[in-house]
């Protein structure tokens, strides 16, 4: 008996035991971590003092060769001997530099100044030269020998600018890396440490110690590809401190990464995972000696179980106490529960029986009658038969059920009692009230897949129904059409009214798009103004029908708040199996036509077409080269001369922008300066302009015997920042123009539109000396009021007026009658778009006071505009 009492505590010693063992693994593991972390803290220290120290080094020596080439002038071959002299001084100057060369833009060698010889430049290298040339910033070379046996040298790509920021030369510095005066050594690099210079691509640049011999020369090293993936990955997100543990030359390293920012190269530096085994070994000394003393401790343990054996009796009759604790907690239980015979005869149920009247005492008098005789317990009686089995075959019975008399929900949970035979003997059926539960899921439910504010699915739920939609489609090869709507102009009505009435807005579009397909579409509300809209259909006739009358339904004027609205949507369309075949695809296509309908005015709708998809491919493309177009040179102007009407005199240019780009070939100026605006570049573009156009001007003006004036075109973007203030006051600084050779032209309908937020910062403008010019005059719809509220200096009529003058009498009489009121307010006319001789008669006829157009001259470059201004002709001739 003693023996078999015994046998628990045994188990609970080798469990103990076990657990200690568990104990001590868990221990190792976390102080494995906490030295590896403590050394990759030092780790980061070290790097971030060698990353200091190698900034310091390169910024110092690029400062060095540069000021000592600066009265050199190494762009001029003639100076070359004096550059000689300079790199002479150099070399003897400091012992690290074993050579410079000076190389010309193509990497032609001009001149050097050795110790030894220079080595030819890698693939690599050359690399590196061309990013020092195209940055106009020192870039850090690969590791190169002069011959395979020769010590490493380092070279510095330094580029050498003109006064006019121009890259004109550069100059290579090769450093010792060995010796003691060498590179490495200044660096201080700890000798038990590990160090790698790596370039693009993982080329490792420079490793420490130092790859010596054959081997080393002939062949260039790269990091393991996951190795530079991870630290890529570590970069990204960064959190440099946490380390790296990675394989390098077949041995496992702690890394920690940094980055030399300017020069474009990765800075690592690693320790062995191998030497800090030592060091966790020491700290794990003490705790395996504690482990020790408590397996010793367990074995005492083991041997005094057989008294505790003793103690075992008690225990039971205390067993029997905690079967009278158990009755009064199942007593107390919040959960309803009830004990029936085989019969489902109540022989016991605890105070909650009666869930709907607590405190009735109702459980006192249900003893012996059927339990399905009372609620909530009676929702069973039809599936007993059922229940019985489900619990005679698993042994127990689980269900939600919602009442018909109150709508409350419960859960009912039936375990079964077996006698020593296997005979079900009795039911124990336990049941709690769960109505706020379903409640509260239910709210989560609706909040989860419904829009609070329009009751409609929203983009979640959406997507999902049209997902299934999809697969029905394709089983019983039904057509879907998705229609994705946007309330125009929906984000002025919330500036100018608030949100309040916008988002009674949102629900007032909501209910008449659920008016209009409640029984043929689906709806729902995908984000802020934006809708979804589905449908299954036979004939696209049918999805013309739809969007027709979803456009007519909206567009109904509506008053809210004693504010009468007019509101429309724009649409675009989708079709499966046509254009796609999952949610994704659809709603994506369906987004690229609803831009294409708010392109062509709102208040329409548009189906995709693979055309519209490449439309917007094409923008993307071009809103992303443009952002690198300017640093790469693709942009640049031409200028189109502008001529004296009466003596074909050249009076001035008007600067126009052009953009050659290497990927797309030559993009318009209408399709890029519209993406500069979408993309936010337009002041980056517009700051070219200006200032290239003031600067070339200084170079037609010198061409010419009479005053010149140059027009640049300004953008609302531009005039809704006051920098654009100092920016024409810096360009007149810097350039000799006098303020009134300077026309900044505006269109007229941005003038018009934004009159009043324009004024101000027109007339700080104004007040600098330079003339408005009001561009595309006639095309506009507002007051000319503004005419007299500006110094206006002229208009420009719209070459849509001057193209039909010959053959439409009405166009002609506009032209005319703009020409006589421009006079009348003692404003000068220049007419755009002039190609004939006709034409030019005409505008001769009406007093035209300037011209401009193809007849005069196409948009030129600058060179041809000074020829233009060379080969100027007599004024008889030209007209």
């Amino acid at each position: 008996m003693a023996h078999s009492e015994a046998n628990p505590l045994r188990i609970l010693i080798l469990f103990f035991g076990g657990l200690l063992l568990v104990g001590l693994t868990v221990f190792a593991v976390v102080v494995w971590q906490d030295v590896k972390n403590t050394q990759l803290s030092r780790l980061n220290q070290q790097t971030d003092m060698l990353q200091e120290r190698m900034l310091d080094f390169l910024s110092q020596q690029a400062r060095l060769v540069s000021r000592a080439l600066d009265d050199a002038d190494p762009g001029n071959k003639a100076q070359l001997p004096q550059v000689k002299t300079v790199m002479d001084e150099l070399l003897g100057r400091s012992e690290m530099i074993d050579g410079l060369a000076l190389l010309d833009t193509s990497g032609e060698v001009l001149v050097t100044a050795s110790r030894t010889q220079i080595p030819p430049l890698s693939s690599e290298n050359r690399w590196q030269f061309d990013l020092a040339r195209l940055d106009k910033k020192p870039q850090l070379g690969a590791m190169q020998r002069s011959g395979l046996l020769d010590p490493p040298l380092m070279p510095l790509f330094i580029p050498q600018l003109s006064g006019t920021k121009l890259v004109e030369a550069i100059v290579v510095v090769f450093f010792r890396l060995e010796e003691d005066f060498g590179l490495l050594n200044q660096l201080s690099i700890s000798p038990n440490s590990k160090f790698w210079l790596v370039g693009r691509e993982g080329l490792i640049h420079l490793s420490y110690p130092l790859d010596n011999g054959l081997v080393a020369g002939l062949f260039r090293r790269r990091l393991p590809a996951e190795t530079l993936q991870a630290v890529e990955a570590q970069l990204e997100a960064a959190q440099p401190d946490q380390g790296l543990q990675q394989k390098i030359g077949g041995q496992r390293l702690l890394l920690q990464v940094n980055v030399l920012p300017d020069y474009q190269v990765l800075l690592l530096q690693g320790q062995p995972v191998m030497a800090l085994i030592p060091v966790w070994a020491s700290q794990m000394r003490p705790v395996t000696g504690i482990f020790l003393l408590f397996m010793l401790v367990g074995g005492v343990a083991y041997w005094a179980s057989s008294r505790i054996s003793r103690q075992v009796t008690a225990a039971k009759v205390e067993a029997e106490g905690n079967v009278e604790k158990l009755s009064q907690a199942v007593e107390q239980s919040p959960s309803s529960i009830v004990i029936t015979n085989a019969n489902w005869q109540i022989e016991y149920a605890n105070s909650h029986f009666d869930l709907e009247h607590e405190g009735s005492g109702l459980h006192r008098q249900v003893t012996g009658r059927e339990m399905i005789n009372f609620a909530p317990y009676s929702e069973l009686k039809a599936d007993l038969v059922f229940i019985g089995k489900e619990v005679s075959e698993t042994g127990k019975w689980f269900a939600e059920r919602q009442t018909e008399y109150n709508g409350n929900w419960y859960a009912f949970s039936i375990s079964g009692i077996s006698n020593a035979a296997g005979e079900m003997t009795h039911y124990v059926t336990v049941v709690n009230d769960i109505t706020n539960r379903k409640e509260a899921e239910a709210q989560l439910y609706r909040q989860a897949n419904f829009d609070s504010l329009t009751g409609l699915p929203n983009r979640l739920r959406g997507n999902q129904d049209l997902a299934r939609a999809l697969q029905d489609a394709w089983q019983h090869e039904h057509r879907v059409a998705v229609l994705y709507l946007d309330i125009d102009n929906f984000k002025v009505v919330n500036d100018t009214f608030g949100h309040l009435l916008g988002d009674q807005l949102l629900q007032l579009v909501a209910d008449r798009l659920k008016s209009v397909c409640s029984d043929r579409a689906y709806v729902c509300h995908v984000s802020g103004d934006e809708f979804m809209v589905y449908t299954t259909y036979q004939d696209k006739i049918e999805v013309n029908q739809l969007a027709d009358k979803i456009l007519r339904d909206v567009e109904t004027p509506v008053e809210i708040e004693g504010k009468q609205l007019f509101v429309s949507v724009s649409i675009g369309i989708a079709c499966y199996p046509d254009d796609n075949n999952d949610v994704t695809g659809l709603i994506k296509f369906a987004d690229i036509a609803l831009y294409e309908s708010k392109k062509q005015g709102r208040k329409r709708y548009s189906f995709f077409t693979s055309e519209l998809e490449y439309g917007m491919k094409r923008r993307s493309d071009v809103e992303n080269l443009l952002r690198r177009a300017l640093d790469r040179g693709e942009i640049y102007m031409v200028y189109q001369c502008k001529n004296s009407i009466q003596t074909g005199e050249i009076l001035g240019f008007e600067a126009l922008m052009r953009w050659q780009s290497a990927d797309l070939g030559p993009v318009g100026p209408d399709e890029f300066i519209h993406a500069a605006e979408e993309a936010g570049l337009i002041n980056e573009l517009g700051e070219f302009a200006l200032k290239q156009a003031c600067n070339d001007l200084v170079l037609l003006q010198a061409a010419s015997d009479s005053k010149l004036n140059m027009a640049v075109n300004l953008s609302l973007r531009q005039l809704a920042q006051d920098e654009i203030v100092d920016l024409v006051r810096q360009v007149l600084e810097q350039t000799p123009i006098q303020p009134d050779q300077l026309e900044l032209e505006i269109t007229e309908s941005l003038l018009a539109d934004n009159v009043e937020s324009l004024l101000p910062r027109l007339e700080r403008l104004l007040n600098l000396g330079t003339s408005l010019t009001i561009d595309d005059f006639g095309t506009g719809y507002s007051s000319l009021s503004y005419l007299t509220r500006f110094p206006v200096s002229c208009l420009k009529v719209d070459r849509a007026f001057v193209r039909d003058m010959a053959n439409h009498a009405g166009d002609a009489t506009l032209a005319r009658t703009i020409i006589a009121m421009a006079h009348a307010l003692d404003l000068k006319v220049v007419a755009e778009g002039i190609e004939d001789e006709t034409q030019l008669e005409m505008l001769r006829q009406y007093r035209c006071d300037i011209g401009q157009g193809y007849f005069f001259s196409k948009p030129v470059p600058l060179d041809d505009a000074v020829a233009l201004l060379n080969r100027q002709i007599e004024p008889e001739t030209a007209v």
